[in-house]
Formats: structure tokens, C-alpha cells, sequence
């Protein structure tokens, strides 16, 4: 993974769009004011991997919950669940 460009917004307005989208294509850039990180330019193929990504890291953690809760849960059929509200009354 290459290393973000970071730019100073002002620099990004006064080059153009077109010379953002052109690094935005090469690399990440950071869009910075007084040295601070305010914006992040992609290419839309970065984007849609990042997005690929973080959509598996949360598939793999819900799955990973949904295991864990299985592992640790008591599982009784509709008969056990039956006899046991019935021996409450």
C-alpha cells in the first residue's frame, strides 16, 4: 500500500479538480488545513475495495458473535419448553 499524498486544501483549490482526480487516481490523498487531516480523495476503485473489506471484517465478526452465543446457549426442543412452563403454573 502506497503512502497517502497529504495536500494542504488550498493547494488542491488552486490546482483543480481535475489535478485532485488525477492523484486521487495514483494514490490516497489527505486534504489538510494548518497540517490537520479535514478530507480524503479515492479512486472509486480503492473505495469500493475498502468497502469490500470492511464488509467482510463485519460478516466474519457477526459470524464469529453468532458462534461464540451458540457455543454458550442451552438449546431445548418445543416439548422440554412445554413441560417446563407447564411445571410452573
Amino acid at each position: 500500500m502506497t503512502t497517502p499524498l497529504r495536500m494542504p486544501a488550498t493547494t488542491a483549490t488552486k490546482k483543480g479538480a481535475g489535478f485532485l482526480a488525477e492523484k486521487a487516481a495514483e494514490r490516497t490523498v489527505v486534504l489538510t488545513n494548518h497540517g490537520k487531516p479535514t478530507a480524503v480523495v479515492m479512486s472509486p476503485e480503492r473505495f469500493d475495495e475498502l468497502e469490500r473489506s470492511l464488509r467482510h471484517a463485519a460478516d466474519q465478526l457477526v459470524q464469529s458473535a453468532s458462534t461464540l452465543v451458540a457455543e454458550k446457549s442451552e438449546f431445548r426442543s418445543v416439548d422440554e419448553v412445554r413441560e417446563r412452563l407447564h411445571a410452573r403454573r
